[in-house]
């Protein structure tokens, strides 16, 4: 079982996931082939994700349930992430 302190952190990743989904569908039909606004914020979500999920992972000891969460998730929300980033910047569509 996972510690009980660390649950609050677990729904940090699935947060952001959200939030990436949440953004791209708002933004999408505003933006345009080269706007900045609305490109940086979906680039920061992967690389916040990956942070959390290598903090979840180190303190809690590399509980087994953990990695798997945090392959499971990083597989999703890199495929997400991209599908986010096409959508928004209307490249590659």
């Amino acid at each position: 079982m996972i510690p009980r302190k660390f649950i609050p952190l677990v729904y940090w990743p699935v947060a952001l996931t959200a939030f990436l989904i949440i953004w791209t569908v708002c933004v999408s039909p505003y933006s345009k082939y080269g706007d900045n606004w609305a490109i940086v914020p979906a680039f920061l979500v992967l690389p916040l994700v990956l942070v959390i999920h290598l903090a979840l992972l180190i303190k809690g000891r590399w509980h087994p349930k953990l990695v798997a969460y945090g392959v499971l998730h990083t597989c999703a929300i890199f495929y997400i992430w991209m599908w986010c980033l096409m959508d928004i910047s209307k490249d590659a569509l």
